[in-house]
């Protein structure tokens, strides 16, 4: 296969993986079954829409919760209703107490200023969403990322769903907006778990706010050399020495550095690292102080946990902070918010409470949402040495508004590609620091399969890898399927239980699950 070739296959995918978020799998279309799990006639949730594996280590929520959080729905109702005239402190002090989830879309729509935005911007995510279907030289990664993120819960879990089409647009017409990070994988889970609460218009600019406000600046986390990263880390470095040294002599010693299992606490504020509903109250808290509170939770938790970690050793207590923490822990969400509160007064009283000012390389260098086909070659994935590139030939332009774009701040200008976990995105750019560095796994786990590349005229140069979870993967499908999976199932859902009393599910034709209110 020749260049030519090969940059042809890259166009042709692109179109095919469009078509199929678009469309929906036509008659001739193969899901694997691994893919698109099966939907069984009946399903246990939580009440955040996750599927329930074993109930035995369910909790249902206490009675004085529910009427607690029933309670707080009817306060948050008024404080909506006037949001413009409501005090910093009271604020405040009602989202450190936790947001109810009936409501928590709309308010952290408030938090964000999305309503501002949509009013200032519209048809501006249309418009690049339609440019990014053509341009953008991120499908395929976006696709395989869309299908391995949040498959356990029920917005996610039938392959070409209407969630998984809007978490494919907003990721694509993103790496359109911003043209100096383009996409990573991390952007995944936060532009998923924002589409969990928010509508697909209100999320995409509710993650460029995340991005691009110097409130949460999380630009500096996903460009290449990750500098915001490398800056939270040096900065947790600090904390640890001087207010838990024990422990960081601890980690040291069984050759537990920083970057290990600091990653997606600091990539992305903890999702995947605690229990999720924890992880929504640090969210609450994280929208409302910004990003002060990643080093303040990461803080927080090795103080909660630091005798346990003693008594382990390295690989023990790389799964304690990667799995068990979120599988098991053992302190209430009250508890830990409470505690959090504490660190944050102990870090502001010796003024290690900020990471200090963005370096000049996290900042932005190109305005958001000019674009100019031009200014991006669809790039192939490095195949046998071979990089090609081709240009689009369209040269539509397409800008912000000034009053929005001259409050942004961010980073460098690049054409490299970073992820989590898939080495697709990360080989051949030699110029950057890899992930390699601060990877969210051990190095046992860190791997890439020599049998996943071949080089063989007769088919294709590279065979595909599946999908798992903390492994460097290199996946480049350009085999067109022909047929329809005999495991395809349909969208509609026979039974689904809350297993909560505190929210009713209501679940569409297409499986989207919606929480609620309990207020009449």
């Amino acid at each position: 296969m020749n260049e030519d070739e090969i940059a042809d296959k890259v166009y042709e995918e692109r179109e095919r993986i469009v078509d199929l978020y678009r469309n929906g799998p036509g008659d001739g279309t193969i899901i694997d079954p691994v893919d698109d799990p099966a939907f069984n006639d009946y399903y246990k949730l939580d009440r955040f829409g996750f599927i329930i594996g074993d109930e035995s280590k369910f909790k249902k929520e206490e009675p004085q919760d529910i009427k607690i959080e029933v309670t707080r729905e009817q306060k948050w109702l008024k404080m909506i209703s006037n949001w413009d005239g409501l005090s910093r402190d009271k604020l405040k002090r009602r989202v450190y107490k936790g947001i109810p989830n009936s409501l928590r879309g709309k308010v952290w729509a408030k938090l964000l200023g999305v309503d501002q935005l949509t009013d200032d911007q519209k048809n501006k995510y249309k418009h690049m969403r339609e440019l990014a279907w053509e341009h953008s030289p991120d499908v395929r990664q976006i696709d395989l990322d869309v299908n391995r993120t949040y498959r356990e819960h029920i917005n996610f879990r039938k392959r070409y769903n209407s969630k998984q089409q809007e978490l494919f647009n907003i990721l694509s017409a993103y790496s359109i907006y911003n043209l100096d990070i383009g996409y990573t994988q991390g952007m995944s889970q936060i532009a998923a778990l924002l589409l969990m609460y928010l509508s697909e218009d209100e999320a995409f600019w509710a993650l460029s706010t995340l991005i691009s406000n110097s409130k949460y600046h999380m630009h500096g986390f996903f460009i290449p050399g990750f500098p915001k990263l490398i800056r939270f880390q040096d900065h947790h470095d600090k904390i640890m020495n001087k207010l838990l040294p024990k422990l960081k002599k601890h980690l040291d010693k069984n050759g537990v550095e920083t970057g290990l299992y600091t990653l997606k606490w600091f990539f992305q504020c903890f999702l995947d690292r605690i229990p999720f509903k924890l992880t929504l109250r640090v969210w609450d808290i994280f929208l409302l102080e910004g990003d002060k509170i990643l080093s303040a939770m990461a803080y927080c938790l090795l103080k909660l946990h630091r005798h346990q970690l003693y008594a382990l050793g390295m690989d023990d207590i790389l799964n304690f902070l990667q799995v068990k923490l979120e599988q098991n822990y053992q302190h209430s969400a009250d508890y830990t918010i409470e505690k959090l509160q504490e660190c944050l007064t102990e870090l502001k009283k010796i003024k290690l409470d900020n990471a200090g000012p963005p370096s000049q390389n996290e900042k932005l260098k190109r305005e958001l949402g000019i674009f100019n086909p031009d200014d991006i070659p669809v790039k192939k994935p490095q195949i046998n040495g071979v990089d090609k590139k081709r240009k689009p030939i369209n040269a539509d332009q397409i800008h912000s508004s000034p009053e929005q774009d001259s409050q942004r701040q961010g980073s460098i200008i690049t054409n490299g590609k970073n992820s989590l976990d898939d080495v697709s995105s990360i080989v051949g750019d030699s110029s950057r620091r890899s992930l390699l560095d601060t990877s969210v796994t051990s190095a046992a786990t860190t791997t890439m399969s020599p049998q996943s590349i071949q080089n063989d005229d007769a088919g294709s140069d590279v065979t595909c890898v599946s999908p798992q979870p903390d492994v460097l993967r290199i996946y480049v499908p350009y085999d067109t399927p022909t047929k329809k999976s005999p495991t395809s199932v349909s969208n509609k859902i026979t039974t689904i239980q809350v297993i909560d009393d505190m929210a009713t599910p209501t679940v569409e034709t297409d499986g989207i699950f919606k929480a609620v209110s309990t207020i009449n």
